[in-house]
């Protein structure tokens, strides 16, 4: 079991796209998933409703802060990843759910103000973890963050670069694989439900959540795939 939190303080960083994306492709490697959607604007929920059962991902909507938790406990009982999206800003929500979490992913985009949100965001992590230990005992389990940088223009390898360079500075963890802006990979899952690891979905796509999913099952304490599994 696995329990994976995904924010940001600010909003339109591709928070929601990057839970479907990697609930989705991990429930069509046979895995169970659950997604709660504990941001008010649902869109999650909105997702599930568009593509049904063909997706095996199961969604929890309508959830705030007096139920995160209980629904934590609940999702994580019976399935093998549950991941969180929450709203773009710091409240009791992320207060909540982020102790409960193993993997904290902050998705940012590369302009100097996204990178002073996830400044931000990590800060509150920070606070949230040295809260958690500090009453949890010697014996908690560390909360683990990484940022993701997201929406991502192609051919933006300098920009990137110093960015990478700016988070690091600052003692942040980002991840090797990057989430380009791809309209046509990830734009569809609003509309028409259509994933990356969709039957139907975008190849290039895939293979960045796929690489993805390969970069963080070692943090969760899974063996990383050794190669892309069919949908």
């Amino acid at each position: 079991m696995a329990v994976i939190c995904v924010c940001n303080t600010k909003g339109g960083v591709g928070k929601t796209t990057t839970v479907i994306c990697l609930a989705d492709a991990l429930a069509r490697m046979g895995y169970s998933v659950a997604i709660i959607d504990a941001d008010p604007n649902g869109h999650v929920a909105s997702w599930k409703e568009i593509i049904g059962d063909d997706s095996p991902v199961t969604v929890i909507p309508d959830v705030d802060d007096t139920t995160v938790q209980d629904h934590i406990e609940q999702a994580s009982a019976t399935h093998a990843f549950v991941f969180i999206d929450l709203e773009g800003a710091a409240s009791q929500t992320v207060n909540f759910a982020v102790p409960m979490s193993d993997l904290v992913l902050m998705p940012t985009r590369t302009s100097g103000m996204d990178l002073q949100e996830l400044y931000r965001t990590e800060e509150v992590v920070a606070r949230i973890r040295r809260s958690h230990m500090r009453y949890a005992g010697p014996d908690a389990v560390k909360i683990v963050s990484r940022a993701i940088f997201s929406q991502i223009p192609p051919l933006s390898n300098s920009v990137t670069s110093h960015a990478r360079a700016q988070v690091a500075e600052k003692g942040i963890e980002v991840l090797e694989t990057e989430i380009l802006a791809r309209p046509r990979g990830y734009g569809a899952i609003h509309y028409n439900g259509v994933t990356p690891s969709h039957p139907a979905g975008d190849e290039k796509a895939n293979k960045e959540i796929q690489a993805v999913i390969k970069e963080i099952m070692p943090i969760l304490g899974y063996e990383a795939p050794q190669a892309e599994t069919a949908a």
